[in-house]
């Protein structure tokens, strides 16, 4: 059996999908948004503080000595991006957002940080990065790395600063277990080994205790837009 190892570098692209206060994938419009303006995202995994147990005998010898298992809380997550999406903001956040008085259809121009709501949104968040020194297949397909975490919640604010350089906001949250993504509501994420080749969902689902999925694959990355679009039901 063949291992797919890649040396990575850059972030190519970034997808996000609303899920419901379940973790479940909640379809309809400004339900999926790509984007491919961040700067970066950072993950960091949460471990709650190990038990230990260290007794000493009479002698001042170690007579018990134990150590509890490593537990996963979480990944923190901290994105950092360089064009404000009210969409995205929404999507992350649940920040409410601020439509003109355009008829018959206002627009998006802006959003509302919002003490009761900023921190409400469940979301699903894809990443892709690129892959040094590859050479595409005979049909041109590079390959990417694909990072998935399934569920997302608690979002909150870092800092921005309006000043004479590039304006960039941070969010971060928390990768959680559980949630119902299962093998996603994509179909454009895996490229199939069977000939033809076809675009498929992730193979297996995710499971109860995984709140990170990564492999390669040579599937295409999604096409980047302004603002959040419907995502159709199964």
């Amino acid at each position: 059996m063949a291992v797919e190892c890649a040396s990575m570098s850059r972030g190519k692209m970034l997808r996000i999908t609303k899920l419901n206060e379940c973790g479940a994938v909640v379809t309809g419009a400004g339900s999926s948004l790509v984007a491919k303006a961040f700067v970066s995202g950072t993950f960091t995994p949460n471990y709650a503080d190990v038990t230990e147990i260290n007794t000493v005998d009479a002698n001042g010898d170690n007579c018990i000595v134990d150590r509890g298992d490593v537990a996963l809380r979480w990944v923190d997550m901290s994105l950092v991006i360089c064009t404000l999406d009210p969409t995205m903001i929404n999507l992350i956040t649940g920040d409410p957002l601020v439509l003109d008085d355009a008829a018959p259809t206002p627009n998006t121009v802006g959003f509302r940080l919002d003490a009761d709501l900023t921190g409400s949104a469940n979301f699903a968040i894809e990443f892709w990065s690129g892959i040094t020194g590859q050479v595409c297949d005979p049909a041109g397909n590079a390959k990417y790395g694909y990072w998935l975490f399934p569920w997302l919640k608690d979002a909150q604010w870092g800092e921005w600063v309006i000043q004479n350089d590039a304006l960039t906001i941070t969010l971060t949250a928390r990768a959680v277990f559980g949630g119902s993504w299962g093998v996603g509501p994509y179909d454009d994420v895996i490229r199939s080994t069977a000939t033809p080749a076809t675009l498929t969902p992730l193979l297996t689902p995710i499971g109860a205790t995984q709140p990170m999925h990564y492999q390669v694959t040579s599937a295409p990355l999604p096409t980047p837009a302004c603002g959040a679009v419907t995502l159709p039901a199964p």
